[in-house]
């Protein structure tokens, strides 16, 4: 084995070099932390600051009217190191005649894809896990709507929902698996695209372009799954872990934020050398401060900024029914001088909403549901919901003074 122990950290850069080659999802997302922003972290956690928001206001000319100051609102994302990958194998005394190329396809190669799968899943169960504040449907094969039916339609809608929430432009990607892929193959709208300035592993899963989307099947998917992003919407982290002291041989590599550290030791319980690849990762969804109407940030009852998941858009692939609505009314009847209501939207409550809540607090108590995100409600006697996606709203109400008060929900 000396020729393999002689030049481990080749072999390092060798195995970074097909980890690079496997995985996609780490090379999509923009924002990758390491072992400097996580060295002293509390928590191995990384706190990722926000800027603040603020919207400039109008004085008028020529008068003497006071100025408003407004408060800064800092918020922070975490960021935190919270699982230990690692491939270890066990080297035989028939591979340990094994030159270096056999070596790297038949021991380091299997290693390698193993670990980027695990980076693969543990993106892909972030998105999974994401409270998505956008959500688009697409019915490939019966047209329910005008907006759902066909794939570049679907892309426009998805566009206009990062638009609105002002998601810079460029660097977008529409991820897939097999089943959506296949829907969006073929159609006449699809651009091809110039795979030239992606990274190695997004090239082979490139199925086209549209309205500003590159769209990549990833095969950790499942074959429905689907989600619009922008290259900020998932922070990594990743980290080398040391060479340990008693290694026989090892190197730590990093390069485009991917980091792993490759091992050689001796297993004395069973008499065998060891091959051992290893790596820290972590990853969170990137979260935004959400606005009313007038640009301030909303505070939750703790006065803390009410944030959500506008980086992304998350795509459910079927027929979505014709129960849903992205417009709703709802209005207070009978006159009560007390009491309060709450609104379901898509099997989640909100809090109790006061009889005489004004349009932000209305919008603030939605805007906390799961899933839910740039809700806006306008009007005075009859007040519109309007949502960034089609959802089912229901209602109960608790209403005191008045005659016979009650509350009716409506869909435009």
């Amino acid at each position: 084995m000396a020729n393999i122990f002689q030049k481990a950290t080749k072999l390092a850069d060798t195995a970074l070099s097909l980890l690079k080659r496997e995985i996609k999802l780490p090379g999509i997302f923009r924002y990758k932390y390491g072992i400097a922003d996580f060295k002293g972290a509390a928590g191995d956690t990384v706190m990722v600051k926000r800027p603040p928001l603020l919207r400039a206001r109008d004085k008028g000319w020529r008068n003497n009217n006071a100025i408003i100051v407004d408060d800064l609102t800092q918020t922070k994302i975490a960021v935190k190191l919270d699982k230990f990958p690692y491939s270890a194998v066990h080297l035989s005394p028939e591979e340990a005649t094994l030159d270096e190329v056999e070596f790297v396809r038949d021991v380091q190669a299997p290693q390698v894809q193993a670990m980027g799968e695990f980076y693969e899943e543990t993106i892909r169960d972030t998105l999974r896990a994401a409270e998505f504040a956008l959500e688009v449907n697409f019915t490939s094969t019966t047209p329910a709507t005008a907006y759902n039916h066909d794939p570049a339609t679907v892309a426009l809608r998805a566009r206009k929902l990062l638009n609105d929430q002002k998601v810079p432009a460029g660097d977008r990607y529409w991820l897939v698996g097999s089943s959506v892929s296949e829907a969006i193959a073929g159609h006449p709208r699809l651009l091809s695209v110039d795979t030239s300035g992606l990274p190695e592993a997004l090239r082979s899963g490139v199925v086209g372009k549209l309205a500003d989307f590159v769209i990549i099947e990833v095969q950790a998917f499942d074959e429905t799954e689907s989600y619009f992003v922008h290259d900020t919407a998932i922070a990594i982290a990743n980290v080398a872990p040391v060479v340990p002291k008693g290694a026989t041989s090892g190197s730590s590599i990093q390069a485009n934020g991917v980091s792993i550290t490759q091992i050689f030791d001796y297993d004395s319980v069973y008499a065998k050398d060891r091959s051992i690849v290893e790596s820290f990762v972590g990853s969170a969804p990137v979260l935004d401060p959400e606005t009313g109407s007038d640009g301030k940030v909303l505070l939750d009852e703790a006065d803390a900024p009410v944030m959500a998941f506008f980086r992304a858009v998350a795509v459910t692939f079927g027929d979505q029914g014709t129960t849903q609505s992205d417009k709703w009314t709802t209005q207070i009847t009978g006159g009560p001088t007390g009491g309060s209501y709450t609104l379901t939207i898509d099997g989640q409550t909100t809090d109790a909403i006061a009889y005489n809540a004004t349009n932000d607090v209305i919008a603030a108590e939605i805007n906390e549901l799961t899933g839910i995100g740039g809700a806006k409600v306008t009007g005075t006697t009859t007040k519109t919901l309007k949502f960034q996606e089609p959802v089912l709203v229901t209602k109960t109400a608790s209403f005191t003074g008045g005659t016979s008060p009650d509350i009716t929900v409506t869909k435009i």
